[in-house]
């Protein structure tokens, strides 16, 4: 998001090398490739969010390493609920959990693919049970899903036109279908989406993830964010407008950053001469990224460069002083801030997004437009 001075930098994501979700990860044994770098995006919580039909759900477009369903990864399971509702079953397999929606076929099994029209794979947060922050690690979609890709790739797509979309896929597999033939999983892990495919049928299955697949989690440990996650102690520290939040202050050198959460993920420099850094907590997208004034002029980050921008997303819990905060309403941030001093449209992703900047006060807002809540809260280097 840009907001005051800075550049529209990459903002790449991260992930571990992790086994494919829910239906798929039981129906097609594949192996998965490391994450890549990725561009910026706007997608986090979604709290607040009516109840949406099927007719509406099911044309959601399909967006790699984001979205489907009206679904983003990272949604709280609660966030799925209110789309969604409870699912018809539910299942546990060692540090994931699955929530199966919609059985299409009462003959097919629970790892039938096309028994259900929504699988939904969520980080378990500890206990075995579906809780409301259990979090959106994969979600999967089979016919009827009308959705489709930016480049029109959905259910019924052949190869060919997976490939056209995605180029030559270097991961395949293959494995049996429950009805007899051969259904083959083209995995492109590193882009976030899988495809399984019947020679037969096209597409019948796809599952959309982070960047670089699920992330592993083992038997007992806890998913999502755990305590406090990326942000550990400073989860929930105050967001103060043109000042500070999650414990690093305007004004701060890189240095001082490092010694709170390390080296970034990602670094590089953008047009308008600022440097950034990128933190993920280790899978998924980003959940902190810093701009910086690059002081020695040199392009990348160094040291004593100095923070200009403070950028966070789900799951960073600190509010402003009058509360809001990741997921608030739009009513909420007008109550506290007043008319911005200027708002935008984007269309990113295949989402429309709500640019609400308040740059004297040094603070900006992203807001899904759809449902006019907060997706991400930048606090920046108040402007005069």
């Amino acid at each position: 998001m840009n907001g005051g001075e800075k550049g529209k930098a990459a903002r790449p994501r991260a992930g571990g090398v992790a086994p494919a979700g829910a239906a798929i990860r039981r129906f097609a044994r594949t192996a998965v490739l490391p994450a890549l770098a990725c561009l910026v995006a706007f997608s986090s919580t979604a709290c607040g969010r009516g109840r949406v039909s099927e007719r509406t759900w099911e044309r959601d477009p399909i967006v790699p390493g984001y979205s489907v369903a009206d679904i983003n990864i990272g949604d709280p399971f609660s966030a799925v609920q209110e789309v969604h509702g409870d699912p018809d079953e539910h299942r546990k397999d060692g540090g994931y959990l699955y929530a199966y929606y919609a059985r299409t076929r009462e003959e097919g099994g629970i790892d039938d693919p096309a028994a259900w029209r929504l699988v939904v794979t969520l980080y378990d947060q500890g206990n075995g049970y579906l809780d409301p922050g259990d979090e959106v690690g994969a979600v999967e979609v089979s016919s009827p899903y009308q959705g489709i890709t930016s480049g029109g790739v959905g259910i019924g797509s052949t190869p060919q036109q997976v490939e056209e979309e995605f180029g030559a896929c270097r991961n395949v597999s293959s494995t049996a279908s429950p009805g007899g033939g051969e259904l083959l999983l083209y995995s492109y892990t590193e882009r976030g989406v899988e495809f399984l495919i019947s020679p037969q049928e096209g597409v019948v299955t796809v599952m959309v993830t982070a960047y670089g697949g699920l992330r592993p989690v083992q038997e007992g440990e806890e998913g999502g964010e755990g305590q406090g996650g990326l942000f550990g102690a400073h989860q929930a520290d105050p967001i103060i407008p043109g000042a500070s939040a999650a414990g690093i202050s305007v004004g701060d050198e890189f240095r001082t950053v490092r010694g709170i959460y390390g080296s970034p993920d990602s670094a590089g420099s953008t047009t308008e001469g600022l440097v950034y850094a990128t933190y993920t907590g280790g899978y998924g997208t980003w959940k902190l990224t810093l701009y910086l004034e690059d002081t020695d002029k040199n392009d990348s980050l160094g040291d004593f460069d100095a923070v200009v921008s403070i950028c966070l997303r789900h799951p960073y819990a600190g509010k402003t002083p009058k509360g809001v905060g990741i997921g608030s309403p739009q009513a909420d941030v007008l109550k506290e801030f007043g008319t911005p001093q200027r708002q935008s449209t984007a269309m990113h992703q295949g989402e429309q997004t709500t640019i609400m900047e308040y740059n004297a006060a040094g603070i900006v807002f992203a807001l899904k437009a759809t449902s006019g809540e907060v997706i991400e809260i930048d606090v920046n280097r108040p402007l005069t």
